[in-house]
């Protein structure tokens, strides 16, 4: 608006212009902000993209650098690779029930959308501690420790050592690399889908890499007859290991978080989720006899979270297994990080929406220029580098898994729960896609395991590298417990300002 010069105007009409301009402002950027509010995520993800986000999200670092810790939770080779065929099993179970629930709730926001749906009283309980959990835990702890293998593998590509690394130069990669993947979805989101595209396919190329090396070394390296010498019967060691086994596993439900974002999402989604973990089950328990194959026993523990460095520099010498693989893998586990970068950004921008997190108009809001949420981004990527920054040297990797372990496993089970409940309670509901029962039965008996048994003393040393062993589900039972208390606290302000509003309005 043009209000001519100040000297041609009464002093109280140019105030009254000036504060009618500051006013429009004013509106302008609420109605700015009304309008990144309800902007729609485009459709852009069809099934082979999709299949994409869901290997990309599963195949990062847990492949490439937790057998070794594995081999140390069970005891023996043959122990080793069963609790892969075993983790395998129930997750393709798991993801049956989630493929239900996400076709027949077809909205993003994963198990938050599918709690509140299952369990509306108390009002908001469960979706609001699962969207605390997940910000503040679940996703960001598994961002950080593949971040960390990242620089690990890029330290041991231009060291040629798996050890003595120092801690901040892998902490300091790390730290990128989330940074790196939150403005790519940020700034430029279709090159970063291309991005996780080709990455996906080098993932998957040096897993098969891996499998074809096992098989040709099998003839001269058998795994030889007792392979389950040394088996433990330390039922805590068990859930270690497959805390490891189902964080690998991991990421099979990335889609489901983002459903507003797929073509037709009742074909896309189980068909896209189920294949790419199927293919990508396979590859891992082939890998794993692999890795037996080449590698004994005593290498594949030694060889800590470079296990698949110590593999390839084992079979391809020091050119190309020592330098060249090594830089390939971290290029994997950077692809996992932007998958799972895209996949947090968007529980985060859900739960914004519902008014669940402080300046939800930031967190929810959409670039109108970008098309995506960037302040999500934003927070995801600062998460992910204060998970990265502040844990303890040594054993923060293994800790990171199982401290973001527990809480999952326990909203998994809920979630399960509920979709056997609203099988009950929301008969009307049309079910694209509806999971096997016995399936349903074993990922809610799974998930119980997972939530119970870590509580159990392992005998001997009750902590590893001077972690107690119940440190994880501890860390997870008390984040839940506070996670409750801010709920109540938010439910008494909420009351208390809708009871003021009423009041107002009936003086009124």
């Amino acid at each position: 608006m043009d209000i001519g010069q100040p000297g041609d105007i009464p002093l109280r009409e140019r105030g009254a212009r000036v504060s009618g301009a500051s006013q429009n402002s004013i509106q302008s950027l609420d109605e700015a902000i009304a309008e990144s509010l309800d902007a729609p995520l485009e459709r852009r993800l069809g099934l082979w993209s999709g299949m994409a986000i869901v290997m990309g999200s599963i195949i990062g670092s847990g492949i490439f650098s937790t057998p070794g810790l594995i081999l140390g939770s069970v005891g023996s080779v043959g122990m080793s690779i069963l609790v892969w065929v075993i983790g395998a099993v129930v997750s393709l179970c798991g993801c049956a029930a989630y493929m239900e629930l996400g076709t027949m709730l077809p909205r993003s926001g994963g198990e938050k959308a599918y709690l509140e749906a299952a369990f509306p009283w108390p009002r908001e309980l469960m979706s609001f501690v699962f969207c605390l959990a997940s910000i503040f835990v679940c996703w960001p702890t598994g961002l950080a420790a593949d971040a960390v293998v990242t620089g690990s593998y890029l330290l041991y590509a231009a060291t040629g050592v798996s050890e003595g690394h120092p801690a901040w130069a892998e902490r300091l990669i790390g730290v990128g690399v989330a940074v790196l993947c939150a403005l790519a979805h940020a700034y430029c989101s279709r090159w970063a889908i291309r991005v996780q595209t080709a990455l996906t396919v080098v993932k998957a190329l040096l897993l098969v890499l891996v499998v074809l090396v096992g098989l040709s070394q099998l003839r001269h390296n058998a795994l030889g007859h007792d392979v389950f010498k040394g088996t433990s019967h330390s039922a805590n060691g068990y859930a270690t290991a497959l805390f490891k086994v189902f964080f690998a596993y991991s990421g099979y439900t990335a889609l489901n978080y983002a459903v507003d974002e797929l073509k037709d999402p009742a074909r896309t989604l189980p068909r896209a989720a189920m294949g790419g973990l199927t293919a990508t089950a396979v590859l891992y328990v082939l890998s794993n006899v692999a890795y037996f194959v080449v590698l004994s026993a005593d290498d594949v523990r030694s060889a800590g979270t470079t296990v698949a460095g110590v593999f390839f520099t084992r079979v391809l010498g020091a050119v190309w297994g020592q330098r060249v693989v090594p830089v390939l893998i971290a290029s994997a586990t950077l692809g996992n990080v932007m998958c799972g970068t895209f996949a947090a950004s968007r529980v985060i921008f859900a739960a914004a929406r519902e008014g669940y997190l402080p300046l939800g108009a930031v967190w929810g809001a959409v670039s109108r220029r970008f098309g995506t949420p960037v302040w999500a981004l934003v927070a995801s990527a600062v998460l992910t580098s204060l998970y990265i920054v502040v844990p303890p040297p040594g054993q923060a990797y293994a800790l990171l898994i199982d401290v973001g372990g527990y809480p999952f496993w326990v909203f998994s089970g809920l979630a399960i729960a509920g979709l056997l409940r609203m099988r009950h309670t929301h008969c009307e509901l049309l079910r694209p896609f509806r999971a096997w029962m016995p399936a349903n039965c074993l990922s809610l008996a799974a998930a119980v395991f997972m939530c119970v048994v870590p509580f159990v003393h392992p005998g001997g040393d009750d902590s590893a590298g001077g972690v107690p062993y119940w440190t994880a589900p501890v860390v997870g039972v008390a984040f839940i417990a506070v996670s409750c208390c801010l709920w109540y606290v938010r439910a008494l302000l909420v009351d208390r300002i809708e009871y003021h509003k009423q009041i107002n309005e009936d003086q009124i």
